[in-house]
């Protein structure tokens, strides 16, 4: 009995498993019919998260090894501060819901790093991001799956209590209630699929070399989770997608090595041609999957109808586009609201929950969302220029490190995972211009990025701890010499 207990209390201050439990669970809530379950448990696995929190950081004083602790304390006090200076309204508590999940993703995600800074430490961490990406590997290729399985069998909407699923204003959704979410959650797996391809990261954290029937299940995988994205029709995916790409593109082209100004030029150009080609590519492999899937569900009749544009025709069947026919799908009208509360109240915003109530009451009400599509707007919409001066602050300083060390010129990190981190990042932050991202959104949306952010900083600081301080422009008269290259002793 007493090494029950042993084992139990081990698991119960084990961050790394309250961290893939809690990514787990917020996929989870996504899904029709398990969803109210799912947010139950994710209730208990966030007061689990405040617990490990208060034990970890408060107690044992750690939060100022959390690095650039003092930008993330100050957002923290000023949206305690929007939260009195607002008072008493029926979102209140969903402003404070918000206020206590600040901690959890600064210090119980990003600030995974301060746990790495031992060699045990970081094999831990590394073994963590292996487990989460096969987890998500097969996860999300089984719900993708049966959500294709239900888009042939059934082939239209079905009424939920959060929603609809299968077919959701003429987008498919499957077993998600929401195709955003299940488009994200594909992207994400197929992030982990690409981080699971790097040979050497998987024969570091298992001792085994990757084998072809293992890359062909990732192959597998990755192919289904673009697919099912393509059908979601979310334009912020593609775009992910493609930021996504060029990032790690361009890390290949400049990263890990000296660069001349000929060089520089040439790749440049490169670069420019690649992004265009992976934008029309994806375009028009989405636009190849949305017409071939829909001929495949469609009757002969119904099909020559729809090549026709019939609108009875396109009525009937499912063409996987949005009905909304606006490139921006409302986002400058959500857009223009959000300036028009900013307008009254700039430095400490209204606080999340109060979002509809003051969006209502300087939009005519006319604010049909409690969210603007834009993480930059909602940061400060909610929390005021104050709070976006401070998390700005947070994000240039972490940013400029990350650029520093993604160019240093050491071999190894071509063959680690953190340009595959810091393309993530990078692509996200394009994407927060489009979804509800960064902060206020309890979804798998928000958590996963601070939770990349977090394994991004565990290879800065294994990086920075090594004898190289040589950058891939530093032969440019912009940019000075940090020291010469010089064997390291590790």
């Amino acid at each position: 009995m007493e090494h029950y207990n042993t084992r139990l209390d081990a698991l119960r201050n084990n961050t790394s498993v309250f961290r893939i439990a809690f990514v787990i669970d917020l996929i989870l809530c996504q899904i029709g019919y398990i969803s109210v379950p799912a947010i139950v448990c994710a209730v208990f696995i966030f007061i689990w998260g405040l617990t490990l929190f208060v034990k970890r950081y408060v107690y044992k004083n750690n939060i100022k090894k959390v690095n650039y602790y003092g930008w993330l304390l100050l957002f923290i006090a000023t949206n305690i501060v929007t939260v009195f200076v607002r008072g008493y309204s029926s979102g209140i508590w969903e402003s404070v819901g918000y206020v206590l999940f600040l901690p959890l993703i600064f210090f119980m995600f990003y600030g995974l790093h301060t746990e790495a800074r031992t060699e045990n430490g970081r094999k831990k961490i590394y073994k963590e991001i292996y487990i989460l990406c096969n987890i998500l590997l097969w996860l999300s290729l089984v719900l993708n799956i049966v959500s294709l399985i239900t888009l042939y069998t059934i082939g239209k909407s079905i009424t939920y209590i959060f929603g609809y699923l299968v077919v959701y204003e003429n987008r498919f959704t499957g077993v998600y209630f929401n195709p955003n979410l299940m488009a994200f959650t594909s992207f994400c797996s197929a992030f982990g699929c690409h981080i699971l391809w790097q040979g050497d990261f998987c024969k570091n954290v298992t001792g085994k070399p990757l084998t072809k029937s293992r890359r062909a299940v990732i192959m597998i995988s990755a192919a289904v989770n673009l697919f099912v994205i393509f059908l979601t029709d979310s334009n912020a995916a593609i775009l992910i997608i493609v930021c996504y790409t060029i990032g790690y593109i361009c890390y290949r082209l400049f990263g890990g090595k000296e660069i001349n100004f000929r060089l520089l030029f040439n790749k440049a150009f490169a670069l420019i041609l690649i992004f265009a080609a992976v934008t029309v590519l994806s375009f028009s492999l989405r636009y190849v999957t949305q017409t071939g899937t829909t001929y495949t569900m469609s009757s002969p009749q119904d099909t020559a109808n729809t090549f026709e544009d019939s609108d009875d025709a396109l009525n009937q069947i499912t063409t996987f586009e949005h009905q909304n026919k606006n490139i921006d799908s409302g986002r400058i009208k959500l857009f223009k609201q959000g300036v028009n509360v900013i307008k009254h109240h700039p430095i400490f915003g209204v606080g999340k929950g109060n979002i509809t109530i003051y969006g209502n009451r300087y939009n005519n009400n006319k604010m049909k969302y409690s969210d603007l599509h834009n993480g930059y707007l909602t940061i400060i919409v909610c929390s005021g220029f104050m709070g976006f001066f401070f998390f700005m602050g947070f994000t240039i300083c972490l940013g400029w490190r990350m650029v520093k060390t993604i160019f240093t010129v050491k071999p190894t990190i071509r063959s680690d995972i953190f340009p595959c981190l810091a393309s993530f990042i990078a692509a996200y932050c394009v994407y927060a211009f489009f979804e509800k991202t960064l902060i206020y959104d309890i979804t798998i949306m928000t958590t996963f990025f601070w939770l990349i952010l977090g394994y991004a900083a565990v290879c800065m600081e294994r990086y920075e701890g090594e004898d190289f301080k040589l950058y891939a422009f530093s032969s440019l008269s912009l940019f000075k010499k940090k020291s010469t290259p010089k064997e390291s002793t590790k």
